[in-house]
């Protein structure tokens, strides 16, 4: 039996607001504390976990940005897109995602990808964030990502391959505990975001989903007590999963302007923010005069600021037009219909906020998610110093 191993699980959309509505683990995992998410979506969540930096830092917020100098990848769709109707083949999803997995092979992109519903044409305007695989080394360059870390700290590390199953996630490192060669754990968890999504209005899902996922977390504690001494374990999360309240369409708003998209304006339409770049200086009037009254309200500077998503270069925008908690932006990029539950939304949003939940008490509580990677950093120096 070894003297100590920590463990680290990572469970996507597991909100504060979850975790006490439904009492998950309450008697395992007794130390139970919200933890203000940041702002954007897992692609821009989980970065900040893993490097400890804000979004203006790692550099990345939503998928979809637009590149400096005006160069896309995407480039060939100025030539493709014609060709590409009727939307109703090509916009199907099933051949959308064929189009994704071959732009991904083409671009020789190994983070994420997925094109959603970006409209073809639309797509040479823009630029993608996750072109590498941000838990690889390097995989967030020039900052150093927890893979860089552990690396460079020497203690014996496993972090779960995102490509993988919850299941398959968690028997490897049910494996790897048994063989008592590996003292840091970072088990990567997705399944409850997908559940979520769908079925967050659905207590009886939720509750099902939840004494599923408890059942192997406690395997996994079993596995651990049984090789290690003295087992540090916690779950935290990137976010909440607030439920849809309503939808709103900005899109033909903008779109019924007397403007034209890649001359006067360039915009993004996620699912709860629009994020509008201005080619023509007097786009930016009758643009934001249009969305004005929509359930939501203009970032200022101050906020951004705030926010961490003040990019100098403007590179995610302009301007951006956060919609209030719980309503969608229906059409958007992402989808053409709105879906039971999202993220995204303000983080003072109840139903956004993230959480950590600890088997011990935690000498330092983490306030916001980027203080998920001091407190992984500082477990992994805890490790080597009692090596040494």
């Amino acid at each position: 039996m070894k003297d100590r191993v920590k463990i680290f699980m990572f469970s996507d959309a597991l909100g504060y607001e979850i975790v006490q509505r439904y009492h998950f683990m309450m008697e395992e995992l007794p130390v139970r504390l919200p933890v203000r998410t940041q702002f954007g979506y897992s692609s821009t969540c989980v970065p900040t976990i893993l490097t400890g930096e804000p979004p203006t830092k790692h550099g990345h917020f939503s998928f979809f940005y637009r590149p400096k100098d005006a160069k896309s990848p995407f480039s060939i769709f100025r030539r493709l897109h014609p060709f590409l109707h009727p939307s109703a083949v090509f916009d199907n999803h099933r051949i959308r995602h064929r189009v994704s997995l071959w732009m991904q092979h083409r671009l020789h992109y190994t983070g994420y990808f997925n094109l959603y519903r970006v409209p073809y044409a639309c797509l040479p305007f823009f630029d993608y964030c996750e072109k590498q695989d941000i838990f690889a080394p390097h995989g967030l360059a020039p900052v150093k990502n927890l893979r860089d870390v552990l690396t460079e700290s020497g203690v014996p590390f496993h972090i779960s391959n995102w490509h993988l199953t919850d299941d398959q996630n968690i028997s490897e490192a049910k494996r790897l505990l048994e063989e008592e060669r590996t003292e840091f754990f970072f088990i990567y968890t997705a399944g409850l975001d997908g559940m979520l999504h769908f079925h967050v209005h659905e207590s009886e899902v939720v509750k099902k989903h939840l004494e599923a996922f408890s059942s192997k977390v406690r395997s996994l504690l079993e596995t651990a007590r049984a090789h290690f001494r003295q087992v540090d374990f916690c779950i935290f999360s990137d976010h909440g999963m607030t439920p849809l309240k309503g939808e709103t369409d900005i899109k033909s708003r903008i779109e019924a302007l007397p403007l034209k998209f890649g001359r006067d304006y360039i915009a993004a339409y996620d699912s709860t923010m629009l994020r509008v770049w201005f080619l023509d200086p007097n786009a930016r009037k009758p643009v934001m005069d249009a969305v004005s009254d929509a359930p939501g309200h203009w970032l200022s500077a101050e906020e951004k600021a705030v926010l961490h998503v003040d990019f100098a270069d403007c590179s995610y925008g302009d301007e951006i037009f956060l919609l209030d908690p719980g309503i969608q932006l229906v059409p958007s990029d992402m989808g053409n219909k709105p879906i039971p539950g999202m993220h995204g939304f303000s983080p003072d949003d109840r139903d956004s906020m993230a959480c950590i939940l600890s088997v011990h008490e935690l000498t330092d509580h983490p306030r916001e998610i980027a203080d998920f990677f001091r407190l992984m950093k500082q477990a992994a120096f805890e490790l080597k110093a009692a090596e040494g």
